[in-house]
């Protein structure tokens, strides 16, 4: 069973209680998908060994604060999340994982 971005974007919203923008990013080496609030002003990111992937506004500046939630190109194919990365809990809103509450949800409101 596949999930919709769409469906991702209104479980992030309910759990987060704010509106969420989808921004697509790429460089060199890969793309990733970042469900952001409007206030963020994500411009550049690197995946780092150590610290796995780091984000930067507009004047360079590391943003610190948690991205809501990031797809990388392996979890999102073709708009849709595998739901086997959602159980696997390679998927997290807020930098934890999803309940089995949240499953539910996707599950319930996945397309026919």
């Amino acid at each position: 069973m596949d999930i919709s971005l769409t469906t991702l974007k209104i479980l992030v919203e309910n759990k987060l209680k704010k509106k969420t923008l989808i921004k697509i990013m790429w460089n060199d080496n890969e793309k990733v998908t970042l469900l952001i609030t409007p206030n963020m002003k994500v411009n550049s990111f690197i995946y780092d060994e150590t610290d796995g992937y780091l984000f930067y506004d507009n004047e360079g500046k590391r943003i610190e604060t948690v991205i809501p939630c990031i797809l990388t190109g392996d979890l999102l194919i073709n708009g849709k999340i595998k739901m086997e990365h959602i159980i696997n809990q390679n998927l997290l809103i807020n930098n934890q994982h999803l309940s089995k509450e949240d499953i539910l949800f996707l599950s319930e409101h996945h397309p026919k």
